[in-house]
């Protein structure tokens, strides 16, 4: 498989981790540490894939998602949300700013494979 994913997440341990993991199916892989630098990234117009945590410095994943939104009209940048909040309240606010999926941290490594493989293929 090859595609190119921005893993937006504050905590570098979980970067790493998702960026091996993504590695190792072929995946090409950047990071952004923190909101600003996602969104940064994000608009670009480089990535197939954002995988976005929700809870971040700068912006939250929430106003990632909008902003990411607004500026990919046209071609919509896919976005997987991963979170440890489980709150219906964020995933209404995820699912009414666009989210395409939504995982939960800690995440199961074959469902995000699953996952990541779905959202690239479409």
């Amino acid at each position: 498989m090859t595609g190119r994913i921005l893993v937006a997440d504050d905590d570098p341990m979980n970067t790493e981790l998702l960026t091996y993991f993504l590695q190792s199916f072929g995946y090409d892989v950047s990071s952004a540490p923190d909101g600003n630098q996602a969104l940064e990234l994000g608009t670009s117009g480089n990535y197939q894939l954002v995988i976005l945590d929700v809870h971040m410095p700068m912006y939250d994943g929430v106003e990632v998602l909008q902003l990411l939104r607004k500026r990919h009209q046209l071609h919509p940048i896919k976005v997987l949300a991963l979170t440890g909040d489980v709150s219906e309240e964020l995933r209404q606010e995820l699912d009414t700013a666009g989210v395409d999926s939504f995982l939960t941290k800690p995440v199961d490594l074959e469902l995000l494979h699953a996952e990541v493989d779905r959202l690239m293929a479409d």
